[in-house]
């Protein structure tokens, strides 16, 4: 999810700087309020695991965003099988397209073993900016914010503030995301306990960010040890909430993960915390207050090893999360706050 919302900044740049263009954007359904109210981007949701599934129904896909047209020009920012077999479809009706080049080799130098060659790539944003480019279309992302909640959004965070007896901004706000896609890239959860631990010395509310099952079970047993000061969000809250709440937060605290990417498009102030991955691959969060928390790869030479985050660690003990301590955590988050110990409670 967190790839898609990086859409976002370039939409928004292009509407800005070529209000006549009319752009269609294919992706799942759920993805669409990255790109509310952007100018002229009409969202189609593609329900690709059943109604398009397959070689067929990537056809009556192609089909039917061939009656919505016509178009002067295809971009693919995927690069995946799905996106490759609908260029293809597109191409032989004579459009011309243009595809990401994601710099695969490069970032398998940053990740090998041995000899590792960790230079910063370009990000994600910039290559998708890369494509439009050579298009013909090119725009300045500027500085953001990139996504914008409408209304609608806004209101269901609202209600949920209002359900849970805060709707008044009174304290610090510190949003916690304690999971990611895959194991390797979270912290211990028995760190993230003491971390919220800490937290709940400060003049602060702690909202506790995550899906459904066991994931919000684990949220709940940490908001049962400290009911006044933290609220489960899991489960409580659809995307479009979870995006106007986290605007109005003061900090997140994040994984290398989509809340991550979600709170730096918003120009919410953001604490990622990277273990096996590395920000230098291009994933790194893009907004411009934000903090990076890893081990520098001179001192465990064997980060990053994985680009995704998918990879099994080299050392069997996940060090590059195990030895990021709870209290140093804590102080850049003092830090982005402006707080000192006068402050807490």
């Amino acid at each position: 999810m967190g790839d898609v919302a990086l859409l976002a900044p370039v939409l928004a740049a292009l509407a800005k700087e070529h209000s006549r263009i009319a752009i269609t954007l294919v992706t799942r359904k759920a993805f669409a309020p990255f790109f509310y109210n952007i100018p002229g981007v009409e969202v189609i949701g593609a329900d690709v695991d059943k109604e398009y599934k397959g070689l067929l129904g990537l056809y009556k896909l192609y089909r039917e965003l061939m009656a919505l047209g016509p178009y002067d020009h295809g971009i693919d920012v995927h690069g995946s099988i799905r996106s490759r077999i609908l260029r293809l479809y597109f191409r032989l009706s004579g459009l011309k397209f243009s595809a990401i080049v994601k710099g695969r080799r490069e970032k398998s130098l940053q990740v090998r073993r041995y000899n590792k060659v960790l230079e910063p790539l370009p990000h994600m944003v910039e290559r998708y900016m890369h494509v439009f480019d050579r298009a013909g279309i090119s725009a300045d992302p500027g500085r953001g914010p990139w996504i914008n909640p409408d209304t609608r959004c806004r209101a269901l965070a609202m209600d949920y503030l209002k359900k849970i007896n805060k709707p008044n901004k009174t304290n610090f706000w510190i949003g916690i995301a304690p999971f990611a896609g895959h194991a390797q890239k979270m912290w211990p959860l028995d760190k993230m306990r003491e971390l919220v631990g800490l937290l709940s010395k400060l003049d602060a509310t702690v909202f506790l960010f995550g899906g459904k099952g066991k994931e919000k079970e684990i949220l709940e047993s940490i908001h049962a040890e400290h009911p006044e000061k933290t609220h489960v969000v899991a489960g409580n809250l659809t995307l479009e909430g979870e995006m106007a709440l986290i605007l109005r937060l003061d900090v997140m605290i994040a994984m290398d993960s989509f809340n991550m990417h979600i709170a730096s498009l918003l120009g919410t102030s953001t604490i990622s915390i990277w273990g096996s991955t590395h920000p230098f691959s291009g994933f790194g969060p893009y907004g411009p207050n934000s903090v990076i928390v890893q081990i520098d790869p001179s001192v465990l030479p064997c980060r990053p090893c994985s680009i995704f985050g998918n990879k099994p660690c080299y050392r069997k003990d996940l060090a590059c999360m195990n030895w990021i301590s709870a209290e140093r955590v804590f102080e850049e988050t003092t830090k982005l706050l402006d707080i000192g110990p006068a402050q807490t409670v």
